[in-house]
């Protein structure tokens, strides 16, 4: 950690993309604690909620990954020695997957042209655990690549780009394969925060049927990956960021009513599956371990648990999305 303390503190400049999103923000909150001079890159559309209480000491750029020349901009106004590259667009209508592939494959296209041009000392890239092929053993960096779903299609071809651009012209760029990440900042639509919401009015949760488990781990944990990862002299890599636990969905709302102490009611069956819905899915972390010196330290209940405590704090974040803005830039 003796490198990333000395990047990103005492006044290191950082450039966050992605920092209105669930991670973003956990992310930016952090490097303020460091002492960073944090920059963030916002589409006009973007919603900050989750910022509020830090904006004041942020600089922000309106520049979306797909415009070279905004992008471009917020370099020459940030000038920074790191980048985190946290932005996952997404979207759920016809036009989204164009949306998509473009945002997470240009989009890598112009942030390696721009972490050459402006000399950038590390560049931390957001993957996916989408980006392999479902199995029921642990999944290391080395498993198979057979993404099913678009998002983990583009989150591929543009780690591929990164892993090129590493070995062709050494750009510093390391990119980190997030399993599901859960805790304070999450959007409300997801599992655990229905989940909660559900025990606290005493609502049944509707869930989709059939077996499914992820691996959960919780955001603290992983900002604590990223930045490690920021003073890694190593370039090209991609290392797992998970848990290494998987937890099936009934198994997290049982640990929610058990938290809560009022038992959640489901409908199992009310979704149909989707192509992430798959029985098994956890990361073997043991790279993330040998380099980054990172193991997660939250267990399933003190995350859950923080997680609680923490809407109960923000109550605003139960009506605060960024559904409304599909894509996360």
């Amino acid at each position: 950690m003796e490198r990333s303390r000395q990047l990103l503190g005492r006044g290191g400049r950082v450039l966050v993309t992605g920092a209105t999103g669930f991670i973003g923000a956990n992310v930016v909150t952090a490097l303020l604690h460091l002492g960073s001079v944090v920059q963030i890159t916002v589409q006009s559309s973007s919603d900050p909620w989750r910022l509020k209480h830090v904006l004041p000491h942020v600089e922000t750029h309106v520049a979306s990954l797909t415009d070279a020349d905004a992008l471009g901009g917020a370099f020459v106004r940030a000038r920074p020695a790191v980048v985190l590259h946290l932005a996952t667009p997404r979207g759920r209508d016809d036009a989204a997957g164009a949306r998509i592939l473009e945002a997470t494959v240009m989009g890598a296209v112009h942030l390696l042209r721009l972490a050459r041009q402006f000399d950038v000392q590390r560049l931390v890239v957001a993957g996916s655990s989408l980006e392999y092929r479902p199995s029921d053993v642990a999944l290391a960096e080395d498993a198979c690549t057979e993404p099913t779903t678009l998002h983990g299609t583009a989150k591929l071809a543009a780690t591929q780009l990164y892993r090129q651009a590493a070995v062709e012209t050494g750009v510093p760029v390391c990119v980190l394969r997030f399993f599901h990440v859960y805790g304070p900042w999450e959007s409300r639509h997801r599992l655990l925060p229905s989940a909660i919401r559900a025990a606290l009015a005493g609502t049944p949760l509707p869930l989709t049927g059939g077996t499914i488990a992820r691996d959960w781990v919780f955001v603290a944990d992983v900002v604590d990956a990223v930045l490690r990862t920021a003073g890694l002299h190593r370039n090209g890599e991609v290392i797992n960021v998970g848990s290494g636990q998987e937890y099936s969905n009934e198994a997290i709302v049982q640990c929610v009513g058990d938290t809560i102490g009022r038992p959640v009611r489901v409908v199992t069956g009310a979704f149909p599956r989707g192509p992430t819905d798959v029985a098994h899915r956890r990361a073997d972390c043991s790279k993330a371990a040998r380099l980054l010196g990172w193991t997660p330290t939250a267990t399933l209940a003190q995350g859950v648990r923080q997680t609680v405590d923490w809407f109960d704090a923000n109550p605003a974040a139960w009506s605060a999305d960024e559904d409304e803005h599909p894509s996360v830039v």
